[in-house]
């Protein structure tokens, strides 16, 4: 277990809360990422997934400099990715679907909620993504997939408390999917927050899941 000062560094943080505390500890990080040094602008990455090879049960990650993506990669400094999201499969144009978890951008949207791989990694605040297969063979991996398709609708944990009704955030979905496939989780971390002790569930624990393979092949990125 891991014993941290302050933070829930997990998954997309809440806007409110001590979500400050990350984005000024990570305000470094965050000019970095965005690619102001040495007074001139970079230019930020893009990334292209190809869907085809992807498939149900996948991780999808990415990092941002949104508030929320510095902030969790100034809590969990050992983790690449600020956010992750679980491939649920393919819809009929053959596009791969994400199911992630993350605040709500707007009132009425969930927190547990779709997208394509290709928005996910889209946008232009991301500057690092990837894909990476769960040690599990593709029956284990369809069921993790779909059993994170039944909580599409449910809210995003603002709290961070592990098992709270109704609610998940983004490593917590991958993590609870696991769990009810009884297959192998990543290992907890233990954090005195603002918000009590509470053990998280980490991007870097998750990134440490033995036998977890990095799929190169899907998820590029473009010159």
């Amino acid at each position: 277990m891991i014993d941290r000062p302050v933070g829930a560094g997990v998954g997309a943080l809440p806007r409110r809360g001590f979500l400050r505390y990350g984005a000024a500890v990570g305000a470094a990080l965050a000019a970095t990422a965005a690619g102001l040094s040495a007074g001139h602008v970079c230019a930020a990455p893009r990334w292209r997934v190809i869907d085809a090879a992807l498939r149900a049960g996948d991780l999808l990650f990415r990092r941002t400099v949104s508030l929320e993506g510095v902030a969790v990669s100034a809590l969990d400094a050992a983790g690449r990715f600020s956010h992750v999201g679980l491939v649920a499969g393919h819809d009929a144009q053959g596009l791969a679907r994400v199911v992630h978890a993350c605040p709500p951008e707007y009132p009425g949207e969930t927190g547990v909620r779709e997208a394509t791989a290709q928005d996910f990694v889209g946008a232009a605040d991301v500057r690092d993504a990837a894909a990476a297969r769960l040690p599990v063979d593709a029956a284990q991996a369809r069921a993790v997939a779909q059993w994170a398709l039944r909580h599409v609708g449910w809210d995003f944990n603002d709290r961070f408390a592990l098992q709270s009704p109704h609610a998940l955030y983004c490593t917590e979905l991958v993590w609870a999917a696991l769990r009810a496939q009884h297959l192998p989780q990543p290992a907890l971390a233990r954090w005195n927050t603002p918000l009590g002790v509470l053990d998280v569930v980490t991007l870097s624990a998750l990134l440490a899941l033995p036998g977890l393979r990095f799929l190169p092949q899907a998820v590029q990125r473009e010159a």
